[in-house]
């Protein structure tokens, strides 16, 4: 169990609408990706990308594609991917990593990875939904030259620890960097430890130091918060908390014996000055939306626009983190 769990009553939560019908502007990152990897002219990126957040949001409706979250690249913003990542996917390194990218959504990260010129014959996903992975074969149109069965897992269970499973079989102790962003948030601490041994399980321990690296939602008191539609609650990590997680993680059997040290990163941020205006409107139009759906009661109508309602807690951040692995 986690020990720091939020022991007072938690702040009144804030609503926000998880679905934006507009995507105002294709954000440059992405539009050079469709431009010049996926040869989708401009002018047609906008339609090309509603139609098929729509057909995804439509049998999964998550906040990052309702609100046009995937288009973000986070990958490329981590504070190692300049340095490090890119490196060492190009086809030139020494090292020869292969990379998997766990929860990956759309594989948009993987993508912008092979944009900037990784070895596409190392980079590998692995997403829970197939459906995922078939709508960034839409988005990217990039099946005859990245094929889905070379490179993905799906479905693949992050909680699957048996050698049957398709992720075993396929990636157990041959990973030198892992990339996992908006995966662990959605779980307790207890399902968060879970997962970072099943991180470390498909790490190879006979070729040096190994990356695991992702980025998540924080808070500034970490503990376990209600999930965002209530269901079951999420551990919510400060660094600190962060870094004490995977600390005991690698002090429990079997990998108090296979790790010889670990060093870990982090940096936790706020929203930047120029969203906050952007960010208030937003919390306006939940707010609204809560209003509305009052009013409405029961009834097929409320039963649609609900599915578009959230909440997050108060004190909420973004954090990025890496966890450095040498094993014995």
């Amino acid at each position: 169990m986690a020990d720091d769990t939020v022991t007072d009553t938690p702040g009144p939560r804030l609503a926000f609408e998880m679905y934006k019908k507009e995507l105002a502007a294709v954000p440059e990152p992405i539009g050079k990706i469709l431009s010049e990897y996926s040869h989708i002219p401009p002018e047609a990126q906008n339609e090309h990308i509603v139609a098929v957040r729509d057909k995804a949001y439509a049998s999964h409706p998550y906040p990052c594609l309702g609100r046009w979250r995937f288009l973000q690249l986070d990958l490329s913003s981590h504070p190692l991917y300049n340095d490090y990542v890119v490196p060492a996917l190009a086809k030139d390194s020494p090292n020869q990593w292969l990379y998997l990218d766990l929860g990956c959504c759309l594989a948009q990260d993987i993508r912008k990875l092979l944009y900037d010129g990784a070895d596409l014959s190392r980079v590998y996903g692995a997403e829970l939904r197939p459906e995922f992975i078939s709508a960034g074969y839409q988005l990217f149109q990039d099946e005859a030259t990245f094929p889905q069965k070379e490179h993905f897992v799906a479905p693949a269970d992050v909680f699957d620890f048996s050698p049957e499973s398709e992720l075993s079989k396929r990636f157990d102790g041959k990973i030198g960097i892992l990339h996992s962003t908006a995966v662990f948030h959605l779980f307790t601490w207890d399902d968060q430890v879970s997962m970072a041994k099943r991180c470390l399980q498909l790490m190879t321990q006979h070729d040096g130091r190994v990356l695991i690296c992702g980025a998540q939602i924080g808070n500034v008191k970490p503990g376990e918060y209600p999930a965002m539609r209530g269901q079951g609650t999420r551990y919510r990590h400060n660094e600190e908390s962060l870094k004490k997680m995977w600390h005991k993680v690698v002090q429990q059997k079997p990998w108090n014996v296979k790790v010889k040290a670990i060093e870990i990163g982090t940096s936790m941020t706020g929203p930047a000055e120029q969203d906050m205006s952007r960010i208030k409107e937003e919390l306006e139009a939940g707010q609204k939306l809560e209003a509305d759906l009052a009013k409405l009661g029961e009834g097929k109508e409320a039963e649609a626009r609900k599915k578009h309602l959230g909440h997050f807690e108060q004190g909420l951040r973004w954090l990025q983190w890496w966890v450095w692995v040498d094993f014995v």
